[in-house]
């Protein structure tokens, strides 16, 4: 028994001796160039205005209230023809008490309407260079007539 008891010891302690700790170290450094772009797009919007009644499910609801707004919105678009984007956003919730909805982290809203005009986007093109020069606030040139500045405030007295 002494012997069983002796060489399990042994082995528990050259497992814990025999492990290799390594250490790893991580740095950042800034990139040294930077490549920027700016792509803007016109938007075709619809002459038409839609209206779309979206019931969350549960799994939308704990998202939270912005991820129901979102998920109304994308359902009001699939359903009405594909938009990239809805202009003109208005929308309207019926919610529950919030109380109950949070103890089980859901959003209160159980029903929304959304509204506003589908629209998508096309003729994507990048901008030039030229808007990543630095501008100036106010032109050097600016100067500042003291006299009319003055005969205001008399005129005012």
């Amino acid at each position: 028994m002494k012997k069983i008891l002796f060489l399990s010891l042994m082995f528990v302690a050259f497992a814990a001796t025999s492990c290799k700790i390594t250490d790893a170290s991580a740095t950042y450094q800034h990139p040294s160039t930077y490549i920027n772009t700016a792509t803007v797009a016109d938007l075709d919007v619809s002459n038409e205005r839609i209206s779309f009644t979206f019931a969350p499910s549960n799994q939308v609801r704990r998202g939270g209230n912005q991820n129901v707004i979102k998920a109304a919105i994308r359902e009001a678009l699939r359903v009405n023809g594909g938009g990239d984007v809805l202009v003109d956003l208005e929308y309207i919730t019926v919610s529950q008490a919030p109380l109950l909805s949070y103890m089980f982290g859901l959003s209160p809203i159980r029903e929304i309407t959304v509204s506003g005009y589908p629209a998508k986007y096309k003729n994507f093109h990048n901008l030039d260079d030229t808007i990543w020069a630095p501008t100036k606030l106010y032109p050097e040139n600016i100067s500042i007539n003291k006299t009319s500045v003055q005969s205001i405030n008399s005129s005012v007295k």
